[in-house]
């Protein structure tokens, strides 16, 4: 189960999620109806295409024109490299979104044309792969330095940190794989699918990192890219791709989870959480009272303190318990 801190984290999770119910259904969908109209070709090599349609997407509302092209003389790689554009083209999008939404939550500006965090965190640190301006970890820096709660972190930096898709030291790593595939889409939309220099770029600096440098169990998938020549985008490096990205999202939404403003975020939520004056009152027993603290983050949709002490320590000071 994905634990995010930010409601704009959580949503991102959610869209994630439903992207890839629909991928997942659709291939296998398509991988079907493949097999289904070779086999009615096969047994009727003059059927026509109105035959076809008339049999194989009658009822859906969708008149299917093509599906001997389409099922029968289209390779499935070919196909499946769609896919992979289009789980790729949404994962950054969401990714994109996602660092626009949280940065104005916490900064209060809207992104420009020019730099700024949403954009910084798109790329690898000052320094790292030839960035020579703000990256992720400078963006953190930032934030950080405008000032740290030390309840906020020793409440829920420790829970949020825990998940297996935190990878802090491999935040430059993780930018110059995504920089990778986002030059690719890039390509795609803007390029006619033909390599521009920087996706070259970004492909040569991606190639020489390894698993190490990801925190992955093997090495990144990888496809040469040489300016002015065709792309070739597979399924795995999309899936690569949500997998980087998500790593991205836990890893900074946990970092910016005891940030100064994260606690203003968490006690506006207290506050405005229904029914909540009722657990103002603290039990004396300090079992029970630990107990009523973890119910009352989770209520206002937070996880358990690692620290019960820090989250009373925090209501306390804003008034929300006694």
């Amino acid at each position: 189960m994905q634990q995010f801190f930010f409601a704009e984290s959580k949503a991102f999770g959610s869209r994630v999620e439903q992207l890839f119910n629909f991928i997942h259904p659709a291939s296998v969908a398509l991988w079907n109806l493949r097999w289904q109209v070779q086999g009615f070709v096969s047994a009727s090599p003059g059927a026509t295409e109105a035959e076809l349609s008339g049999r194989f997407s009658s009822g859906s509302g969708i008149k299917a024109s093509n599906l001997k092209e389409v099922c029968v003389e289209t390779p499935w790689e070919s196909q499946m490299g769609q896919f992979a554009q289009i789980v790729g083209a949404n994962m950054i999008a969401l990714y994109e979104g996602w660092s626009e939404e949280i940065f104005f939550k916490l900064t209060g500006k809207r992104p420009g044309r020019g730099p700024g965090p949403s954009k910084d965190i798109q790329f690898p640190s000052r320094g790292q792969f030839g960035r020579v301006t703000k990256g992720v970890r400078d963006v953190l820096a930032d934030m950080h330095a405008i000032g740290i709660s030390s309840e906020m972190k020793a409440a829920f930096f420790p829970v949020y940190s825990a998940s297996k898709k935190y990878s802090h030291n491999e935040l430059d790593g993780l930018t110059a794989l995504y920089r990778y595939h986002k030059e690719i889409r890039n390509s795609f939309m803007h390029g006619g699918g033909l390599a521009s220099k920087v996706a070259e770029t970004a492909w040569r600096n991606a190639s020489t990192l390894t698993k190490v440098d990801i925190g992955g169990k093997a090495d990144p998938i990888l496809t040469q890219i040489t300016e002015g020549q065709s792309i070739t985008y597979t399924i795995e490096e999309a899936i690569q791709l949500a997998d980087v990205i998500i790593r991205l999202v836990h890893t900074i939404d946990a970092e910016l989870s005891y940030s100064s403003q994260a606690e203003q975020y968490f006690l506006d939520a207290w506050k405005a959480s229904s029914g909540i004056l009722k657990l103002q009152q603290l039990p004396t027993d300090t079992v029970r009272r630990d107990r009523r603290i973890a119910k009352i983050c989770r209520k206002v949709g937070f996880v358990t303190p690692a620290d019960p002490a820090a989250a009373i320590t925090l209501g306390k000071r804003a008034g929300m318990i006694s």
